[in-house]
């Protein structure tokens, strides 16, 4: 059985989605391949492990033991998607949670931890950002933090764990809409997290992938 695991920060569990983040589009069409009409039936799993405010950090601590108690025996897809946390400054602009040289380790071992588990990773890039509405944005959890997002920044990390990327042969994913329609067509109103139609062109980016790593499983 091919299990696909979702791992990553608050575009990944959907926050600024009516009713599917991009986490929950891929698992509801991996489903339909299975359960739907003329379905193959019960040939995959997809599990999402994401949680909002997730750093490389925290996904890297917890990933071992995900995997440790859901993989079974059989191919692996990890699809993950983070960064954006560790790209921000948190309580002033200038106090940044991870400089650059940092956050290139961190990833580096990250992607080859994951690697030791899975025979596909797909990364998903973070997307732009209102500057207007997260330069600065409160914390949702109630712990007083105002945290910093630019996109100068995000663009940065998001180049650092391209490289990465392509030197270990892992699948980057971006979605190829310019800034300013993106800010104004497919961005949440809190300025940071897609909105429903802003999911779906995620999902769309990723789908491609999707549907190669399913026909390679056809008998």
């Amino acid at each position: 059985m091919k299990q696909f695991f979702i791992l990553g920060a608050s575009t990944v569990y959907g926050v600024g989605a009516e009713s599917d983040g991009w986490g929950d589009l891929v698992k509801s069409y991996i489903h339909s391949k299975m359960y739907g009409t003329e379905g193959i039936g019960e040939r995959y799993e997809v599990f999402n492990f994401s949680k909002s405010g997730s750093t490389i950090e925290f996904v890297a601590e917890t990933a071992d033991l995900i995997f440790d108690k859901y993989a079974r025996e059989g191919e692996i897809v990890t699809l993950i998607s983070v960064g954006g946390n560790d790209a921000k400054a948190e309580n002033t602009p200038d106090n940044f949670v991870c400089a650059p040289e940092d956050f290139q380790v961190k990833v580096t071992r990250l992607f080859e931890s994951l690697q030791q588990h899975s025979q596909q990773i797909i990364f998903i890039s973070n997307g732009f950002v209102d500057e207007s509405k997260v330069n600065p944005k409160k914390s949702p959890f109630n712990d007083n933090k105002v945290s910093y997002f630019t996109n100068e920044r995000r663009a940065l990390f998001n180049s650092i764990t391209k490289q990465v990327c392509d030197d270990k042969g892992i699948d980057f994913v971006t979605v190829d809409i310019d800034k300013d329609i993106w800010i104004k067509n497919y961005l949440y109103t809190d300025g940071l997290h897609p909105n429903q139609v802003g999911y779906q062109k995620v999902f769309e980016a990723i789908k491609p992938i999707i549907d190669k790593s399913l026909s390679n499983d056809q008998p």
